[in-house]
């Protein structure tokens, strides 16, 4: 891959302490690299060079093995419990958040079809099934816009409503230990 595309693409991220501080603009941030993450596998799907694809599905790997599976772990662990416990009834967030969750479930049966498949792309081999891999990460693309879309415009400005100033430091400490950062407050 070529400098311009991670550029263009950039879904590697080192997190900083002090991003924890903010931990619903972390999530945002988190929220629109994973659009980006959608672009680079509907990128993928679309070439039909080997060695294009073997380098974008290296690119790809680490983020769907290591960076999702945390942010799903943050919104599960720390935030969605958060909302349940300050949310008002009228706010009626249990059922939106069991279907996101039920949705991360899916997400995360699909990641490990795809990253499978990766696997197998970034060490140079054709896939035995070309057409499930397209397959899923067209659903996982489609899946995941319209879940961040959701979350953007319902859950994040609900938790910057209901959650206090101690609610939204509890979060960024659990966010930066599962990373293994130190909590700069």
């Amino acid at each position: 891959m070529s400098r311009q595309d991670d550029d263009r693409h950039p879904i590697e991220h080192v997190a900083k302490p002090e991003q924890f501080l903010d931990p619903l603009v972390f999530l945002l941030d988190e929220h629109f690299r994973q659009r980006r993450l959608c672009d680079r596998l509907d990128e993928l799907i679309e070439s039909l060079e080997t060695e294009v694809l073997a380098e974008h599905a290296r690119g790809i790997l680490d983020f769907m093995t290591t960076d999702l599976p945390l942010h799903m772990q943050d919104e599960e662990r720390s935030l969605f419990p958060l909302l349940r416990h300050r949310c008002l009834e009228d706010d009626a967030i249990d059922g939106v958040l069991d279907r996101l969750s039920e949705e991360h479930d899916l997400d995360r049966d699909l990641v490990d079809f795809i990253t499978a498949d990766l696997e197998t792309i970034a060490n140079g081999h054709t896939l035995a099934n070309p057409v499930r891999f397209f397959v899923n990460v067209r659903e996982f693309s489609a899946t995941q816009r319209r879940h961040l879309a959701w979350e953007n415009s319902t859950i994040i400005p609900l938790a910057k409503r209901r959650l206090n100033a101690s609610d939204l430091v509890d979060l960024g400490r659990a966010m930066a230990a599962r990373r293994d950062i130190a909590y700069p407050g």
